[in-house]
């Protein structure tokens, strides 16, 4: 039978083998140096070895406690990494799961789905919907606030959109590649186009044909990894990037038909009625976009998560199941 490991002795130790002085180490631990000698004899006499070498001016790890020192630290920092999601737990005072949906996702049929799968199947669930932007639902995937989130963007590596929310500068149409996620639908942004423009004529808009013509484009706050990448093929195209007074997807859908100009096109936001609008992809242009459902990275999960996480499974296209 393995002994039991004493995690405040591993703690005694770790201080005495960065600090070589009994008194510091005891003063760092806020323990009497008996005690801390104590704890020291107690963690060598359940290994069986001494940890360090003693003499009257000097204190050194031996060669088992410099073969012990990593490993030790390791095992402290996963002990106080799974404190700390104990106490995150604890602190949600109602422990109900929160499933983020901005306003945006409300007409998409994918959101309807997901609801009722959860009333039918999960009816005794306590779930709350938080209807916040897609930037406020990831950060707070990433602390561990928010449990799920069906949201749309472009994916970005995780460490950049790390940084960029240090900077509150995490665009609405980003999400960061790191956290968990299923993708319910992936399209590539091209343009709505009026039927009677003349780049409606063209299976796939070539960039060349843009020169001239001017598109209606979408605001900055939507991200760089979309705004940048958009201008710049604008600009090099010979078009003129036009921001409406409303530069989101839904508004730009509406300018496109009100105003007869061709508009930056998101699939998912496209109306089911597409009346006098055309829909063309594009060349020279590679962003896609995700519908998709993000869960928290967080390692401690509550049954019903888990539950909930299987319904949105079931709303993924075989495509992209795999």
């Amino acid at each position: 039978m393995q002994p039991d490991v004493d995690l405040k002795a591993i703690r005694c130790f770790l201080a005495l083998a960065q600090e070589l002085s009994f008194g510091r180490a005891a003063k760092r631990m806020n323990l009497t140096q008996p005690s801390l000698s104590a704890q020291i004899r107690k963690l060598e006499e359940q290994i069986g070895q001494r940890l360090f070498d003693r003499t009257t001016r000097a204190v050194q790890l031996s060669p088992v406690g410099t073969a012990l020192l990593d490993q030790a630290g390791t095992f402290v920092a996963q002990a106080d990494a799974f404190a700390a999601q104990l106490a995150a737990w604890r602190d949600r005072p109602d422990r109900r799961i929160v499933l983020g949906a901005p306003s945006y996702t409300f007409e998409l049929p994918q959101h309807g789905a997901l609801l009722s799968a959860i009333a039918r199947e999960l009816p005794d669930i306590s779930l709350r919907v938080d209807n916040d932007f897609a930037y406020s639902l990831c950060e707070g995937l990433i602390k561990g606030t928010v449990d799920l989130a069906m949201v749309v963007a472009a994916v970005v590596p995780h460490d950049k959109y790390l940084a960029d929310m240090a900077r509150q500068q995490c665009g609405e149409l980003e999400i960061p590649d790191g956290l968990p996620r299923l993708t319910l639908s992936r399209e590539p942004i091209g343009l709505a186009i009026p039927q009677e423009h003349p780049l409606a004529r063209f299976d796939v808009v070539p960039q060349a044909a843009l020169s001239g013509s001017v598109i209606a484009m979408l605001a900055p706050l939507h991200g760089k990894s979309l705004y940048q990448p958009i201008s710049t093929w604008l600009a090099a195209a010979g078009a003129t990037g036009f921001l409406p007074p409303e530069a989101h997807a839904f508004a730009l859908e509406r300018y496109c038909r009100e105003y007869r100009i061709p508009a930056i096109s998101i699939a998912q936001f496209r109306p089911k009625d597409h009346g006098n609008v055309v829909y063309r992809p594009v060349a020279g242009l590679s962003i896609l976009t995700e519908l998709a459902v993000l869960r928290s990275s967080r390692q401690m999960r509550a049954a019903s998560e888990m539950q909930l996480w299987k319904i949105a499974e079931s709303l993924v296209p075989q495509a992209f199941a795999d």
